[in-house]
């Protein structure tokens, strides 16, 4: 993305004193990401590589989060130690911004995307001083136009007049600024208002009576929409939901209920894959096309490739499986397995740390921790690779064609050769050479007429 030379300010310091809650604001979750996630990558992704980010309460929380999302140099941050208003933290933030004009924003929009961003942008190239506006029955601080439609002034809600308070357009809170104009007029910023702070949007009124003009463009409101408790936060989720939603749907994929499915913002799908109800995909999954996920089934960070059927209530977490692989019903894949070209997972087998090869079966209530199975080979109901002894993890091997009895426990390390045959119920211990068949069991004793003499005694 071409740079805008246009640096961005996005304010992250509220403690969110609404949300009744020890995680900062911009911590709380829409969908599978917190708040403060969204409108840093909408910036991003429009071009603006200079971003300074406001930090107050939880900072160090945010920062962490940030860090690990998007790098160690692509943001800046800066402290506002006590909470005195977003003119103060702008205040705060100017010495660090490096283009002339700059972005302002809050860190609770994660409606928003790209689209608006590159339309103030792309509409107002020229422009000093912008405020984004949209239209609503709710609170908000009220725009008020002059005679030009230009913005005459802005007024908080707690501060409006009886007949201020009947506008129905109201300021957006998102403000494309020259950084001359707001070093000139950031310090000229007074607290005489009931909230004892001082307002950013109170230096376009003193813009405006030095003879600028303040154009306003008016935006959608579902994409400019804040969160102030968690009530308003569930209806922000429900929002972006169906938007993910629709915008899959229209792209080639079935969604049976899709008030029931839930789809993170960075997960993307392939054509004429099929998903059933009750299904959660979240983080950066790829899902490829003609997947069929089934009820109840839960994917997160992982890679799903074409014509693979996820059978319902499995669960997946950094995983991989290749086209054709058939999993569950209730099959679990832990982080760093991998499933590869046509293989079978059963109900209730568990993988952890693990490659199955291709053509590989595990049907039946079966737990693979830390091994290598290769292709071909069939395990047998109730097989346990035994990969832990209190202090370290340890690797079974299972080379191609290897075909495991049922109930049968391998103790690691241990490796067992091409197409060897292990015995049911045995306990393997020892390597087993190709070719081979391995067993282990205690021989069987049969006592004649026991339970007669139990029963007699």
């Amino acid at each position: 993305m071409k740079s805008r030379n246009v640096s961005a300010i996005l304010l992250a310091a509220g403690k969110g004193v609404r949300f009744r809650s020890n995680l900062p604001k911009v911590m709380h979750n829409v969908l599978d990401k917190p708040m403060i996630y969204y409108p840093i990558r909408a910036l991003i992704n429009s071009g603006i590589d200079d971003i300074v980010l406001v930090l107050g309460s939880g900072k160090e929380i945010v920062k962490e989060f940030v860090v690990k999302e998007f790098g160690e140099n692509r943001i800046r941050f800066v402290v506002q130690r006590v909470q005195a208003g977003t003119g103060d933290a702008v205040k705060i933030a100017l010495p660090y911004i490096k283009n002339k004009r700059f972005l302002l924003l809050y860190g609770d929009m994660p409606l928003i995307d790209e689209s608006v961003v590159k339309g103030i942008l792309d509409n107002y190239s020229n422009s000093e001083l912008v405020l984004t506006s949209f239209i609503t029955d709710n609170r908000y601080g009220r725009v008020v136009r002059d005679k030009n439609s230009d913005l005459h002034k802005t007024v908080e809600e707690k501060d409006a007049t009886p007949e201020e308070k009947k506008i129905k357009e109201v300021n957006a809170g998102l403000y494309l600024v020259n950084i001359d104009i707001a070093r000139k007029y950031i310090k000229r910023l007074k607290n005489d208002n009931v909230q004892k702070e001082y307002y950013f949007p109170d230096i376009f009124s003193m813009a405006i009576k030095d003879g600028y003009s303040v154009k306003i463009y008016e935006s959608e409101k579902e994409s400019l929409l804040g969160a102030n408790n968690r009530v308003e936060l569930s209806i922000l989720n429900k929002i972006l939901q169906e938007r993910i939603n629709r915008k899959h749907m229209l792209s080639g994929v079935t969604i049976i209920n899709p008030e029931s499915v839930i789809i993170g913002v960075d997960v993307s799908i392939g054509q004429d894959t099929i998903i059933y109800p009750d299904v959660l995909i979240s983080k950066r999954c790829k899902i490829g096309s003609n997947v069929i996920i089934e009820r109840g089934v839960i994917i997160s960070d992982s890679e799903i490739s074409d014509g693979v059927h996820i059978k319902p209530y499995c669960h997946i977490e950094k995983a991989k499986v290749a086209s054709g692989a058939i999993l569950g019903p209730f099959a679990r894949l832990r982080p760093d397995t991998i499933v590869d070209e046509g293989a079978h997972i059963g109900n209730f087998v568990e993988l952890k740390k693990t490659y199955l090869g291709k053509g590989s079966k595990a049907n039946h209530l079966t737990y693979l921790g830390d091994a290598e199975i290769g292709s071909g080979v069939n395990i047998g109901a109730g097989t346990i690779t035994c990969n832990y002894d209190g202090t370290n993890k340890y690797k079974t091997v299972l080379s191609d064609g290897v075909f495991v009895g049922s109930d049968t426990q391998f103790v690691a390390p241990v490796s067992v050769g091409k197409n060897s045959y292990i015995g049911a119920g045995s306990t393997i211990t020892e390597d087993v050479p190709a070719y081979s068949l391995s067993l282990s069991r205690v021989p069987q004793k049969n006592i004649p007429d026991w339970v007669r003499r139990k029963k007699k005694k």
